[in-house]
């Protein structure tokens, strides 16, 4: 038997947490980006990757810790959350903002020297559990006062289990450079159940 009534007591006890009340989640844009220039980066840049899995962390706030801990004990671990990330890495995060180019971050209406990148990729069973944002990458670089925005950009096309649900939208069939903003304390989830692996890129900053 699952037990799951810790989990299902966070999310129903969050002031977002109802998936009865609609929440608008709106594509805002496409940014002109070419997905085979990102999946050959990724794979130039594979040996310096970051590859984790979701668990709690020092470096992360006791909420986005908790969110982990529930995530856990209902069975999400190493084998099912493993993802490759570019970005963490300083060089990294300069070399995505010029592969995104200034008139994408135009479109978006915030400075690429005040904004964190994440190129992510998840393999066929792989997946981001459930959680909100708690943006505290992008706050220990420009400050704590500093208020976020976070963009999902799909990179890789859509194809068979690529998926991701932001409150009560599904979000799928999107073409390469199909940008949402994840509103903030709301929780989503993203996966790949395909057979291809999934490529998409978190931007944050603050809009101008």
């Amino acid at each position: 038997m699952l037990d799951n009534q810790y989990f299902t007591k966070l999310v129903d006890e969050h002031p977002n947490g109802d998936l009865s009340k609609s929440v608008a989640v709106d594509k805002l844009c496409t940014l002109n980006i070419d997905p085979i220039v990102f999946e050959n980066f990724a794979n130039e840049h594979r040996e310096q990757a970051t590859v984790k899995w979701y668990h709690p962390r020092p470096f992360l706030n006791d909420v986005t810790n908790s969110q982990a801990i529930h995530a856990n004990w209902i069975g999400y671990n190493e084998h099912n959350t493993t993802e490759s990330n570019w970005g963490l890495d300083p060089n990294h995060n300069k070399q995505l903002k010029e592969l995104v180019g200034q008139s994408n971050f135009d479109l978006l209406g915030i400075d690429p020297e005040q904004s964190l990148l994440r190129l992510l990729e998840y393999m066929p069973g792989h997946c981001l559990p459930l959680h909100y944002d708690g943006f505290e990458g992008f706050k220990r670089l420009y400050g704590a006062d500093k208020v976020g925005t976070r963009f999902f950009v799909a990179i890789s096309k859509w194809d068979w289990g690529h998926a991701l649900q932001v409150h009560n939208k599904m979000i799928s069939n999107w073409t390469p450079g199909d940008t949402y903003i994840i509103p903030p304390e709301i929780w989503h989830t993203s996966a790949n159940f395909g057979i291809r692996p999934k490529y998409t890129l978190t931007i944050t900053g603050e809009i101008n």
